[in-house]
Parts: structure tokens; C-alpha cells; sequence
């Protein structure tokens, strides 16, 4: 089971996870796992999520909204007209404050967990091992973030769907990766390489830190990902949104820069995730270059 804290009232829960008995079935039965290659093409999840696009689907958001008591007071834009119009939709400012510019700040409302990148560029993710060379496709790019920390931020289908840049600094490198689209929950990360296999595309920044990375990763139905075009970045603007599902952002920092707070890592290292809030102070920055 899943478990999650909470930092608001410093409790672990088990959140209720969307559609999590279609999930188990379609990666822990053989049935499923023949089916897996077809369901995880980005073209299959473009057209099964077509309808949430159209005005028929905004009879959908009222179940939703209670099911994860949210509070649309706290959003822009409503009513919505479709869906995923509400799944796109925007926290009114104030809501989420930025935290000072001398600590790291949370980039999304998500589910955080944070992991050492060793130093033969290897991180373990839900006891998955993964290369930072095969995640990024750039050996010489991986080597920049040799022992430094991930952060690991996953979306759930309840959290806001907008992200902020982690940094100040100038775009010096940017990719788009094709691949699948797999569920980021835990049912899939126990079998499959993910964040290796999953549709992403990073952006390089050029920081008073140094080099800092930020991926977003695409997710089952979750093939749309959408950055603002800038050649430059600001700490705690808006970077991108995803439309529809959940889906997780990596950012890496180089070693001996951040140090996070202990609730954290405390938690990271016993495998639950910390469910926090976007703009809020999740750790300390170590250095800034002249």
C-alpha cells in the first residue's frame, strides 16, 4: 500500500489512488502485461482522452471534486468547459507563495522523494536501479550530476497540474525524448523502468548553483506536456502544466549545493513520499558561485 506524508498535520496516510484496481490488474497479471505495449502508446492515450476535451465531459469534474474534496474557491478560471480544462486549471495567487531565495522551493503540489545519484551515476528509485546516463541519453551530461540529489516529484491525479523552475538561469540545453507512456504509481515502478521508458523532455540550466536539470515525465494518458517557450528561466515562475493524470518531475542538482530538510530525507529513506506544495521551502541552498 502506498503511504504518504503529510507535512500540513505530520501524519503518514494511504491517499485513495484513481482507477488503483485497473492498475494492479494491467501490471500484475499476464493479461495485462500483453496488453501494456499497445496501451502505452502515446497515440492510444491521445485518442482515449479525446472526450475529456469536449464540453460532454464537465459532468465528470463534480464527482471528481468530491471525491477529492478540493475546493475550486482556490482556483482561477471556473466554470470550466471541458475536463480537462479543470485539470489545467490555476491556483489564484497568494495561494502559493514562494519561499525565500536562499532555499529550495517545491516545484508542483506532488508526492516528493529524494535520491542520491552515486558516483558511477547509478540512483535507486522504488528499488529500481536506474543509470543517469540511459535517463538522460547524454553520458557527458550525466557527469555534471555525480553525486549530487534527484528529487523525485510525482503528481497525483488530485494535485494541481501546473509546475514552477526550480532556478534562475539561461536554457544552455533542452531535449524532448520520445517513448511509452506507463502509469508513474508504484504498481508499475516495480516492474518497469519508468522514467527510462516514459515519454520526457529535460531543459540544462546555467545557475548560480551551477548546472541544474529539470525533466517532465510523461504518464498513461498523460502524453501532453506543455512547456512555455523561453530561452531563460525565474525561480518560483510558472515553467509548464500536463494535461490529464498524474505524472512526475525530476530535478537534479549537482553535489554539495542543496541539503533538504530532514522530514524529507527521514521519510525518503524509509520509502514513503512527502506530499507538499508548490513554492514551499523543502530545503537549504549550500553555495552560489560568484
Amino acid at each position: 500500500m502506498v503511504k504518504v506524508y503529510q507535512r500540513k498535520t505530520c501524519q503518514v496516510v494511504e491517499p485513495t489512488e484513481y482507477k488503483a484496481g485497473l492498475l494492479d490488474k494491467l501490471y500484475g497479471t499476464a493479461w495485462g502485461r500483453f496488453l501494456l505495449p499497445v496501451l502505452t502508446r502515446p497515440s492510444l492515450s491521445y485518442l482515449l482522452t479525446l472526450k475529456d476535451y469536449t464540453p460532454c465531459s464537465r459532468k465528470k469534474i463534480a464527482a471528481f471534486v468530491e471525491n477529492y474534496q478540493l475546493d475550486l474557491v482556490d482556483y482561477e478560471d471556473a466554470p470550466y468547459s471541458s475536463f480537462a480544462a479543470f485539470f489545467q486549471r490555476k491556483i489564484k495567487p497568494g495561494l502559493r507563495p514562494v519561499c525565500l531565495d536562499n532555499q529550495v522551493l517545491a516545484v508542483a503540489d506532488a508526492k516528493l522523494e529524494t535520491f542520491t545519484i552515486s558516483q558511477n551515476l547509478q540512483l535507486t528509485i522504488k528499488g529500481q536501479i536506474y543509470s543517469l546516463d540511459d535517463l538522460l541519453m547524454d553520458e557527458k551530461l550525466a557527469q555534471l550530476f555525480r553525486g549530487g540529489t534527484a528529487l523525485v516529484y510525482r503528481l497525483g491525479v488530485e494535485d494541481l497540474h501546473r509546475y514552477l523552475a526550480a532556478e534562475s538561469g539561461r536554457i544552455v540545453q533542452r531535449r524532448k525524448i520520445r517513448g511509452r507512456l506507463h502509469t508513474v504509481r508504484q504498481v508499475a515502478q516495480k516492474r518497469r523502468l519508468i522514467y527510462k521508458e516514459n515519454k520526457r523532455e529535460y531543459c540544462l540550466l546555467d545557475t548560480d548553483l551551477g548546472p541544474v536539470l529539470q525533466m517532465e515525465v510523461g504518464a498513461l494518458l498523460v502524453g501532453r506536456i506543455y512547456n512555455h517557450s523561453q530561452d531563460s528561466l525565474v525561480r518560483g515562475q510558472e515553467k509548464g502544466c500536463f494535461g490529464l493524470g498524474g505524472s512526475t518531475i525530476l530535478v537534479l542538482y549537482s553535489a554539495d549545493t542543496i541539503r533538504l530538510d530532514q522530514d524529507i530525507l527521514t521519510y525518503s529513506d524509509l520509502g514513503i513520499e512527502t506530499q507538499i506544495q508548490m513554492g514551499e521551502k523543502i530545503g537549504e541552498k549550500l553555495c552560489l558561485n560568484d
